[in-house]
């Protein structure tokens, strides 16, 4: 088959695109064959040595992608050859990712993809989707709920703005930069939108909540936002932060996050206990099923341009997920 890898870790250049053994299922494992890899940020970090170090054999990155089922490990239904699936945690707990035809993961890894959907589409989910997910759970029933999301045109919290509305919140999404941003927040159902760049971010928060604070804050940023971070917060409302770029070691001021009895919640999807990621999953997979996501794609590559894509993951400019096409 024809797939990507490295051997050691670094710049994008590490890559490189050949033939290997296709890989064969084992015991509740489904072989697919991958036409859609979707690029996320964890996959350069580790790529360049950021979580975790040199790898000691040959890897081929990929977290999420979409395909067909080609082949059946011992104990899957024979009624799944064929399927068409959206994968995720390809490359979690095993070398070989979905940056390649073929595949094996878990069978509870390999959903059905909606015929409605394209297999790019399916490869935008995984990682960010269930992030989004994941994090909106932590704090309970949201219907009738306020929920803020900032960063709300990077892939995982744009998902977290759609979510958050089929879950029955209210939204008030952050970005900051250019009108672009505004619109697709807007797109994904935000009730209000602001921009950093130009408003006041404590101002809006406390004025949409009617100054009590959101019931969920999903937060792309926290060394950003910690210092209001529990004014924009309800009584024991939650806070789920899966990323502080811009101060990997904030300072907290703990009383107020005691005194209202805040959650504070680091999200990171591959440490999330088996059953809430397949509650995530399931919820991810109902609302694909109703029509309720929209997926933005950035660009798209193909496999020997993989470290082109890689780059422009890494660029931190995308506006969506960034595709790299498998097909022969």
């Amino acid at each position: 088959m024809k797939a990507a890898w490295y051997l050691d870790i670094g710049p994008a250049e590490v890559l490189q695109v050949g033939e290997m053994p296709k890989p064969d299922p084992k015991a509740g494992q489904v072989q697919v064959r991958i036409h859609a890899h979707g690029v996320n940020p964890t996959d350069w970090k580790r790529r360049a040595g950021q979580r975790g170090g040199a790898p000691t054999e040959r890897m081929i990155p990929g977290y999420d992608g979409a395909g067909v089922i080609a082949a059946l490990g011992d104990g899957v239904s024979t009624a799944r050859l064929g399927e068409r699936v959206w994968v995720w945690e390809g490359f979690h707990q095993q070398p070989h990712g979905t940056a390649a035809e073929f595949v094996c993961v878990d069978q509870s890894r390999a959903i059905a993809l909606p015929t409605s959907l394209s297999f790019e589409e399916g490869a935008c989910l995984g990682v960010p989707a269930l992030t989004a997910c994941h994090s909106l759970m932590l704090a309970g029933p949201l219907d009738g709920e306020a929920v803020i999301v900032t960063g709300a045109a990077g892939v995982v919290c744009n998902y977290a703005v759609q979510l958050a509305k089929v879950m029955g919140a209210r939204v008030l999404a952050l970005v900051r930069g250019d009108a672009d941003k505004e619109e697709d927040a807007y797109r994904a159902g935000a009730d209000q939108v602001i921009n950093a760049d130009r408003d006041d971010f404590l101002k809006a928060a406390l004025s949409f909540t009617d100054g009590q604070g959101a019931r969920c804050v999903v937060d792309v940023d926290l060394g950003a936002h910690l210092h209001i971070a529990s004014r924009i917060t309800a009584i024991n409302g939650t806070i789920a932060s899966f990323g502080s770029a811009s101060n990997p070691k904030p300072e907290i001021d703990w009383a107020p996050f005691m005194h209202r009895n805040i959650h504070l919640c680091g999200v990171g999807i591959f440490s999330v206990p088996e059953s809430r990621k397949l509650e995530a999953a399931a919820f991810v997979q109902r609302c694909l099923q109703a029509g309720q996501l929209w997926h933005r794609i950035d660009s798209r590559w193909p496999l020997e341009g993989i470290a082109d894509a890689h780059r422009r993951q890494e660029s931190g400019r995308p506006r969506g997920k960034v595709i790299v096409q498998i097909d022969s």
